[in-house]
């Protein structure tokens, strides 16, 4: 039973610390995003879910790439310092984008809470990323010895 333990943790290593990281990033982003709407809403009717998104994915995104660099995916180099960098902020916009025009359009068409709403679609776009990181972000170099 143990046997069969370690080994589906170590087949699933990476998605797991992938979901701590994810988790950690998502709990920042949808708090700070609820602080921003509430702060926005008042002066922006219109537009305080893009700005909120904006804003809070600015900084979850920065926790979430020292995470996924440094924790999840191990890369070689320091994170911080390497090409990764522009990948990862590539992806990021690209996923910024698909929730806040998703998130805009559902409240504008339901008027429904705009965190609740946002919870659904960051977990849709999270699992995408997931892939998107590890294929293509944070590949991790195998590094062969000559003998």
């Amino acid at each position: 039973m143990i046997e069969i333990i370690c080994k589906n943790y170590k087949k699933y290593k990476i998605f797991i610390k992938y979901l701590f990281s994810a988790g950690i990033s998502f709990a920042i982003d949808i708090v700070l995003f609820s602080i921003f709407s509430f702060l926005l809403k008042e002066y922006f009717e219109t537009y305080f879910v893009v700005l909120a998104t904006i804003f809070a994915r600015i900084l979850s995104s920065f926790v979430n790439y020292l995470l996924n660099g440094n924790v999840v995916f191990q890369s070689n180099k320091k994170a911080i310092e390497n090409k990764n960098l522009v990948k990862y902020y590539t992806l990021a916009v690209l996923q910024m984008f698909a929730s806040l025009l998703s998130v805009q359009c559902l409240y504008l068409l339901t008027n429904f809470n705009e965190t609740l709403i946002k919870i659904p679609v960051d977990v849709i776009i999270f699992v995408i990323n997931y892939f998107v990181q590890k294929k293509f972000i944070f590949v991790k170099k195998e590094i062969y010895e000559k003998k």
